[in-house]
């Protein structure tokens, strides 16, 4: 299998990482204490309201086109190879939306979907998160700086180092040690939780869990009874405890196992979480009902990135204790569209948007607007269509940005960048980047602005970028 085939490879596997953690490369002494020292000047005050952020990583490197044909004719015209007539403004009842995404209905892109959350107010697209800083184009460095919110490839990862400012403040209102559930994943081992040598409480360290609400934490094997449950705690308790302190770390592992097994039986199994779904509602607000005047809930597509996103979403919203997921795109697939990418890549942005209208409708239906989901991968790709009709690595992506009105220091509902189309014609080395007068920033600035959500008064030093902007970034929408 060659290198372009395993990366593909890769990205339909269930855990959807690039590569897990056992396979990453350990922290140097240096990048360590540096990572260290600068969370010693992290200026920290509490926000009024503590968010929940749902991250959302596109493995592989995501075109930018599906949010962003601006550029689409003059690419055409300087592409290897032609693109589809029915995304190119000179054809009569062209898919492009108004707003030039790409749409095209069951066949399309998603970009009906992207132009009603954006006109809605629930989501807004950053079209220029360019990378120039450090800019290999490569999956490894793209995806482990990334995911670490900076240039160290060796540090430690943004849920891990959210998780030590937040340890180091303390700003739940209760004892950390009565946290249940505050840092998920939902893809098994991924670089955002790497935790190089920070050290951070038992609670704060992320817990798995299943998409199809299995639960991991359960005595059912071999013959188990229930009724030895008891039993089986008070053994624990009578040996671990002869230990001293050394038993301390038993006893705490028994008592979490419990904990997490009574939550996932009582509020986080597949009957509870679609019974509080929320009832759906029509394009004026009225309440849907079947024939039998039954209410009608919200439907999440029935697929594994959507049941995968509303179990992410339905534990936001449950669980007042969960601050920060971690969700990947498995079951969508890979992005790294080499070769056949059009008939892919539309179906998968389709399915990713689809989803995500319904997590908008859930968390705006269940009245919560301290909710952020952020979506965007290791890099851009050429516009250039190559000779196996695909895309190869470029820069220039998108970062689409929903809900949390009430963390978000602007509102939604924004299109923001502009680009143009640079290269040699007819070669493969053709790409987008910024406009001279187009906002653009850094991926890094995407942790950054996750940190200021959560209270970093300063993220920059942790990322060496500004956040996102989110007041006053020019808007381009129609």
């Amino acid at each position: 299998m060659n290198r372009r085939n395993f990366v593909k490879w890769l990205g339909v596997l269930a855990t959807t990482a690039v590569l897990p953690l056992d396979l990453a490369r350990p922290a140097t002494r240096a990048a360590r204490n540096l990572k260290a020292a600068l969370l010693g000047e992290v200026q920290y005050v509490r926000p009024a309201l503590l968010p929940k952020v749902i991250m959302i990583f596109l493995y592989g490197g995501p075109s930018e086109l599906a949010g962003n044909l601006k550029n689409i004719t003059e690419i055409n015209a300087n592409s290897q190879n032609k693109y589809p007539a029915n995304i190119l403004p000179a054809t009569q009842g062209n898919v492009i939306t108004p707003n030039l995404f790409w749409g095209g209905g069951a066949n399309g892109a998603g970009g009906e979907t992207i132009e009603s959350l954006i006109a809605s107010g629930d989501m807004s697209i950053y079209r220029t998160i360019h990378r120039i800083k450090d800019d290999s184009k490569a999956h490894g460095p793209s995806v482990f700086q990334n995911l670490t919110g900076g240039l160290d490839m060796d540090g430690p990862g943004i849920g891990t180092t959210l998780a030590a400012i937040l340890a180091a403040n303390q700003p739940f209102g209760k004892s950390v040690d009565e946290l249940l559930l505050p840092f998920v994943s939902f893809e098994g081992d991924s670089v955002i939780f790497r935790t190089a040598d920070l050290t951070i409480p038992l609670r704060l360290k992320p817990i798995a869990l299943d998409s199809g609400f299995q639960n991991p934490y359960q005595r059912s094997a071999n013959g188990f009874v229930a009724a030895q449950d008891p039993v089986i705690e008070a053994l624990s308790q009578q040996v671990s405890g002869a230990l001293g302190e050394k038993g301390r770390k038993f006893i705490d592992a028994f008592a979490k196992r419990a904990e997490l097994d009574n939550f996932i039986k009582t509020n986080f199994n597949s009957t509870a979480v679609n019974q509080n779904l929320p009832q759906d509602v029509d394009a004026n607000g009225a309440p849907l009902v079947d024939t039998s005047g039954n209410p009608v809930k919200i439907q999440y597509p029935n697929t594994n990135f959507g049941n995968r996103l509303k179990a992410a979403v339905s534990l936001a919203i449950s669980n007042p204790d969960t601050y920060f997921i971690s969700l990947g795109s498995a079951g969508l697939g890979g992005w790294d569209d080499h070769s056949d990418a059009i008939s892919e890549y539309t179906q998968r942005m389709k399915g990713l948007m689809d989803a995500l209208n319904v997590a908008a409708k859930h968390m705006k239906l269940a009245g919560r607007n301290d909710i952020i989901i952020q979506i965007f991968g290791d890099f851009g790709r050429n516009v250039n269509l190559n000779d196996s009709l695909g895309w190869d690595h470029g820069n220039n992506q998108n970062l689409y940005t929903l809900g949390g009105s009430a963390i978000r220091p602007g509102a939604l509902g924004k299109i923001v960048g502009k680009t143009q189309r640079v290269g040699t014609p007819f070669q493969n080395r053709q790409f987008t980047e910024p406009t001279s007068d187009s906002y653009q920033c850094e991926p890094f600035s995407i942790a950054s602005s996750v940190y200021k959500y959560f209270g970093v008064q300063n993220p920059e030093i942790l990322t060496g970028e500004p956040p996102v902007d989110e007041t006053n970034p020019p808007n381009q929408r129609v």
